[in-house]
């Protein structure tokens, strides 16, 4: 009998592990939590396949909704087929609402009721990165904080005035509905939802299952890196660049205080006409001051000093070379 004891204890265990993997692929049972999610054509894939792994591990049931359930093709060119049309989609008891090349979507009208009409009758909904601008376009979001995707926060604020946006957040609670910032924080966000509704200890075991380095207080927040000074200034808008120019980015990397942005450039428009066209865009904006006779500006920002450098670099030939853009922070 000692003998069988471990052979019985690891099938249980065996057992028990694949259960919650099997409920989320059954979205015609009835399980105790449902979520329903939304695709459709230009979804970010890590948008809603982050959060179903997240909800399948702590046995959730999930089901995939779309228009008429064809075929969607994601942002990628993937192609899903969702398990429901709007019609045919069974009670659920959490929304999720995806992002990525939400336009058509924000602007379809069969979307929007569905998303109002399930929100009525979910217990929670979830949007990530820019699903919300879906929420907030089905007036789910009025006189409520909420986020999203950190390059389209300023936009998310100056087209939805009523909502009250925030940018130093992974993710943001406000009862029913929560909203979480770009791609991956839906999963932070999708766990924080397991541990409302289970418990933190069930939360931490999908983490460990996923292996993933679940920070339950908020972890990472991609919108507080110090890009965020320079998307901020409308640098982009300010710059008249030339028509044939052609930038291809090669990284942008850095963190609270500093940040790098280097892009490859083809135009016919040489390296010192193009800094001096750059230039004059900072130059246009009030919060940016020139240093004499340097290409580098300072501004201030949040309390702090930011400095701004601006460079070309040879490449192989007058049409094509490298520009590299330099932050850096400091304390007031």
């Amino acid at each position: 009998m000692r003998q069988l004891l471990p052979a019985l204890l690891s099938a249980v265990l065996l057992a028990a592990l694949a259960m919650p993997i099997h409920a989320a692929n059954a979205p015609s049972t009835t399980p105790e939590i449902r979520v329903g999610i939304l695709l459709f054509d230009g979804v970010q894939i890590i948008d809603f396949a982050g959060p179903y792994e997240v909800f399948g591990a702590a046995g959730f049931g999930v089901v995939t909704v779309s228009h008429d359930a064809a075929a969607v093709t994601t942002a990628m060119g993937l192609q899903v087929v969702p398990d429901a049309s709007f019609e045919s989609a069974p009670p659920f008891d959490v929304l999720l609402v995806p992002g990525g090349d939400v336009g058509a979507a924000e602007r379809d009208a069969k979307v929007i009721a569905f998303v109002q009409a399930r929100a009525g009758s979910s217990r929670n909904v979830l949007s990530v990165c820019t699903g919300a601008f879906i929420l907030a376009g089905a007036g789910l979001l009025d006189a409520l904080e909420a986020t999203t995707f950190t390059p389209r926060i300023a936009e998310f604020a100056q087209r939805y005035p009523a909502v009250r946006v925030v940018r130093d957040v992974r993710w943001s609670d406000t009862g029913k509905i929560i909203t979480s910032a770009g791609l991956s924080s839906g999963i932070d966000a999708a766990l924080h939802l397991v541990q409302r509704l289970r418990g933190v200890e069930q939360a931490r075991s999908v983490a460990l299952r996923l292996e993933y380095d679940w920070q339950p207080e908020g972890g990472f927040i991609r919108s507080l890196m110090a890009d965020r000074y320079l998307a901020a200034s409308g640098l982009e808008q300010a710059i008249a660049w030339p028509d044939d120019i052609a930038m291809r980015q090669q990284f942008a990397i850095g963190d609270e205080q500093h940040w790098r942005m280097r892009f490859d450039v083809t135009t016919a428009t040489p390296a010192d006409e193009l800094l001096r066209r750059i230039g004059k865009g900072l130059d246009s904006l009030p919060e940016w001051t020139r240093q004499a006779g340097a290409l580098r500006w300072s501004s201030q920002q949040e309390g702090r000093r930011v400095v701004l450098e601006v460079a070309a670099i040879p490449g192989a030939s007058e049409r094509a070379y490298v520009l590299e853009l330099t932050l850096s922070v400091q304390p007031d």
